[in-house]
């Protein structure tokens, strides 16, 4: 398996939200899966998205609530769904492989449940 699964990256994005995680504290796997993925050859990054078995979401649960905290609970769960969903926006208009699974195989990276509580209760496609 590990010489034949594969995962794509999605380019797009930015700093610091996008392409970007913590890799020194507690959060520190999202931006360490991020930096291995990225950053060079790794053997399951895949050369172009036609020969992927799974896409990664680059997106840093951390950095979001960096940039995105606001101290109601509510509002901040709101902005970080507006986040993914526009994400996701992008990338499906872009590439047709989130639309050919409805992103099952999709996925991003997050040590803690908050994204996960957000994410979960509402639809964002």
């Amino acid at each position: 398996m590990v010489k034949r699964f594969k995962i794509w990256a999605y380019r797009e994005g930015d700093l610091p939200m996008v392409h970007n995680g913590p890799t020194t504290y507690i959060y520190s796997i999202e931006g360490q899966f991020i930096f291995e993925m990225e950053s060079g050859p790794s053997p399951f990054m895949a050369k172009n998205p036609d020969e992927a078995h799974a896409f990664f979401l680059p997106l840093s649960i951390s950095k979001i609530t960096d940039y995105q905290y606001r101290p109601h609970h509510e509002t901040f769960f709101h902005r970080m769904v507006r986040v993914f969903a526009d994400y996701v926006y992008v990338v499906s208009n872009k590439y047709p492989y989130w639309n050919r699974t409805s992103g099952a195989d999709h996925f991003f990276v997050s040590c803690h449940d908050w994204i996960g509580f957000s994410y979960g209760k509402r639809r964002i496609m």
